[in-house]
C-alpha cells in the first residue's frame, strides 16, 4: 500500500518516519538515501542505546540490524514493543544463520536478509507504515 494514501487518513501530517538502526555507516547512508527518496523522514542510530533515545519521537517503523555493538537488535526490538507499541519493526541481517522465525515476534512486520533490493526495502517499510497507522488508529480515543 502507498503510504501517501495512509497519510491522507492519518491525523499526523508529517511524512511517515523510519528509525534506521545499523552499525555500518555505509548501510545507514544507503538506507537513508533510499528512504528519503521514497518520501520517508529518517532518523539514524549506530547502536541500540542511541536508538532508545530516538524512540521517544515515535517513529512509524524501526529498521533494525540484528547484530549491533553493545545491546543486540533483538534486545532493542523488545524495548520497542515496551515503549512504542504502535511502531512497526523490520529486522535486517546479513547473517543467514539468524532464524527467520525471529520475525514471528509481535510488531515485526518483515525480515530482510542483506543485501536486499530497494524494492524489497520499500515493500517492507510500506507494510510497516500500514501496520503502524492501523495501530495508531486503534489507540486513538
Amino acid at each position: 500500500m502507498d503510504w501517501l494514501a495512509l497519510r491522507k487518513k492519518s491525523a499526523d501530517h508529517d511524512n511517515p518516519s523510519v528509525l534506521i538502526v545499523d552499525d555500518d555507516e555505509g548501510v545507514r547512508e544507503f538506507l537513508t538515501r533510499a528512504l528519503n527518496g521514497f518520501g520517508y523522514t529518517t532518523m539514524v542510530a549506530s547502536d541500540a542505546e542511541t536508538a532508545f533515545v530516538l524512540l521517544s519521537k515515535r517513529p512509524h517503523v524501526v529498521l533494525l540490524d540484528v547484530h549491533l555493538p553493545g545491546a543486540s537488535g533483538l534486545w532493542f526490538a523488545d524495548k520497542v514493543r515496551d515503549r512504542s507499541p504502535t511502531t512497526a519493526i523490520i529486522l535486517a541481517t546479513g547473517d543467514a544463520s539468524v532464524p527467520p522465525t525471529e520475525s514471528l515476534r509481535p510488531q515485526i512486520v518483515a525480515y530482510l536478509l542483506k543485501p536486499f533490493s530497494k524494492e524489497s526495502l520499500r515493500e517492507a517499510v510500506d507494510a510497516g507504515v500500514q501496520w503502524s497507522e492501523g495501530e495508531r488508529r486503534k489507540s486513538r480515543p
